[in-house]
């Protein structure tokens, strides 16, 4: 009888390893510009269908965790299946220009073909992470340039549907590797 509870409780655990998260929330519509290491281009949710996506939330004055969560998204794009995309949304467009943010990714290596960077009207950004991926971010104008804005460490899982999966630390390795499988699930 033990024997038998043990055996179900480890094909319990299995497959639940096993299974790709649910969706949580589906994501509005939105017209962004990408930016990568060869150019812009527009970028809405049309433009997410069909592809699994991972999300973060970064500006390239950051003091902080940005330099952080981009290397680790360059680790991703290294370790994952090229059919997994990589998408970088600026909480700071006021500064990050498409320029700006073409140096950026050339500085972590962004593969022009799956590893994009966000930018647009601020009202347009701070809604969809606000209210998209449900994630804060708050700018207080009277703070220095690199500690101006406040955001979230979160790095998202978005599916082919333009469905958010699940929210991940992006600055915490094991969240990192169980963020990269549930990926190669889906």
């Amino acid at each position: 009888m033990l024997k038998s509870i043990v055996l179900y409780i480890v094909v319990l655990l299995i497959s639940a390893c096993s299974r790709a998260p649910e969706p949580v929330k589906a994501l509005p519509d939105f017209a962004l510009t990408a930016v990568t290491v060869d150019g812009t281009s527009p970028f809405d949710l049309r433009a997410m269908r069909g592809r699994v996506w991972i999300a973060d939330f970064v500006f390239t004055r950051c003091g902080g965790p940005c330099p952080i969560l981009t290397a680790n998204m360059a680790g991703l794009q290294k370790r994952l299946p090229k059919s997994i995309g990589l998408l970088s949304f600026t909480v700071d467009p006021d500064h990050d220009s498409p320029e700006v943010l073409t140096l950026y990714a050339r500085k972590f290596g962004a593969d022009a073909q799956r590893w994009f960077f966000l930018t647009g009207e601020k009202p347009e950004l701070v809604r969809l992470i606000r209210d998209g991926f449900l994630l804060p971010v708050v700018e207080n104008a009277a703070a220095s340039p690199g500690e101006r804005v406040t955001h979230s460490t979160k790095m998202v899982l978005i599916d082919a549907q333009g469905r958010l999966l699940g929210w991940y630390d992006g600055d915490d390795q094991a969240s990192l590797d169980k963020l990269a499988a549930d990926a190669k699930k889906l």
